[in-house]
């Protein structure tokens, strides 16, 4: 599991939160559904009050991440993961613990070093800047990659309009033309922050898609045939489905989701940002 679908358990974790009994800690976890076999620990946990640390006690409620009847994907196979696309990620993990209708919001709960670092960071920008990343993992799935070619044409048409901060990994991502470059000058929490201080973020569905619901920035996420819009889009985002099928679910190459990003009109996402910030 990714950084994005850890995003989504904190959602889970509120939700709980205010459902259990004051004050329990909920254990994040892997297990067979009674036993724990493995404590998970994400850096998107840190500093939450409501998850369990060290020295809270014997007793918490455990949070099975794997469970397949509370999570998405239902079969996660070599060649394909088989998600439920039906209704939201963060509803459909809530629906297993009988939350019906909870907020399409993911947590993180920043430290106060972290909150200092991006402020100094953000001090040599200007007042007002969107933030960008154009990168997609494919370690999972190559199915939600846009065109680096694209995204440049995108930059080329909104940098005498407003600053564009490039944000990502590292130096590995390409930069774009025109972009400041903020690569690899953040952990992926700080990077939260940063697009906190933005007007608007630019990218893939994906880890920072979910990350951007955090700090309440809304985004223009570009949503491939890879799975259902249904399942990431969140209702304060732009959301731009350039699928023409789907959804696929392959983690191999699919040829279609493919042609669909080389077929799409990259001006549709420099018209809606435009369209934003006016």
């Amino acid at each position: 599991m990714g950084l994005g679908g850890y995003l989504a358990w904190t959602a889970v974790v509120r939700e709980l939160a205010e459902k259990l009994p004051e004050g329990t800690k909920i254990l994040t976890c892997e297990g067979d559904g009674k036993n724990v076999t493995k404590i998970v620990r994400s850096p998107v946990f840190e500093n939450n009050p409501h998850v369990y640390k060290e020295g809270d006690g014997d007793h918490a409620f455990p949070l099975f991440l794997n469970n397949p009847q509370a999570n998405y994907c239902k079969n996660d196979t070599p060649l394909k993961a088989y998600h439920r696309g039906d209704r939201h990620i963060i509803e459909q993990m809530c629906e297993f613990y009988g939350i019906m209708e909870p907020k399409l919001r993911c947590e993180i709960h920043f430290s106060k070093p972290e909150r200092d670092k991006v402020d100094e960071l953000t001090r040599g920008l200007e007042d007002r800047f969107i933030t960008i990343e154009p990168y997609s993992k494919t370690n999972y799935t190559p199915n939600r990659v846009y065109p680096m070619e694209k995204w440049q044409n995108i930059v080329d048409s909104l940098k005498d309009k407003i600053q564009v901060v490039q944000i990502g990994n590292g130096i590995t991502e390409p930069l774009l033309n025109g972009a400041v470059d903020y690569r690899g000058l953040t952990s992926f929490r700080e990077a939260a922050l940063l697009i906190g201080k933005s007007e608007l973020l630019l990218a893939t569905e994906g880890g920072l898609a979910h990350a951007a619901t955090t700090v309440d920035t809304p985004a223009v996420v570009v949503i491939t045939g890879y799975q259902d819009q249904r399942m990431v889009a969140y209702p304060q985002n732009i959301n731009i489905n350039i699928s023409t099928h789907g959804p696929c679910g392959l983690k191999v190459e699919c040829e279609e989701c493919t042609q669909d990003a080389k077929n799409h009109n990259e001006k549709e996402i420099v018209d809606k940002v435009l369209e934003f910030l006016l």
